[in-house]
């Protein structure tokens, strides 16, 4: 019997253990992958947006600046082993605090938009965010409409934004 708990005690703690996806198998020819940053420049580029390469300064992780839709972003890449072998990818834009930055302003943006979550950070500042892995590696055309959905996401962002806009101070 004891046996029994054990093992359901180990199977339990497996399920409830957080998934860790970081990618460490080589990205395969023509795929773009969060574990190889210049196959992520490459695939931005190729859709004609900028794309520079740097280091996040809290992780060490590699992170891409662009733009697209008339707004500045970043793209960061989670899932990491020491800086390396990453596994997924967040495309995120922040907005300083107008005084309009509220959960309840993100709340309805949430409550109709599938692709790009809003959230309100203790600082009082607004993100967007869309998160996208890439264990096992995107197609460019997989990944050229991760990008497509994203700048259409920052297009409804600026609509959203003129529909809600922060109090006058």
């Amino acid at each position: 019997m004891r046996k029994i708990a054990v093992i359901a005690g180990l199977w339990i703690a497996m399920l409830a253990a957080p998934c860790l996806a970081a990618d460490a198998d080589p990205c395969g020819a023509n795929l773009v992958c969060a574990s190889d940053p210049q196959t992520v420049i490459r695939a931005l580029q190729a859709e004609g947006y900028k794309a520079a390469l740097s280091k996040s300064a809290q992780t060490g992780n590699p992170k891409i600046e662009s733009a697209a839709s008339g707004y500045n972003y970043t793209i960061f890449f989670y899932e990491c082993e020491q800086t390396r072998q990453c596994g997924s990818l967040q495309f995120q834009v922040s907005f300083e605090d107008d005084g309009g930055n509220t959960p309840q302003l993100a709340n309805k943006w949430n409550k109709d938009k599938r692709f790009a979550q809003m959230s309100v950070w203790d600082d009082g500042s607004l993100a967007l965010a869309y998160d996208v892995t890439t264990v096992g590696g995107l197609n460019q055309k997989n990944f050229a409409d991760v990008v497509d959905w994203w700048a259409v996401m920052l297009g409804e962002a600026g609509k959203f934004f003129k529909d809600n806009p922060a109090p006058e101070k």
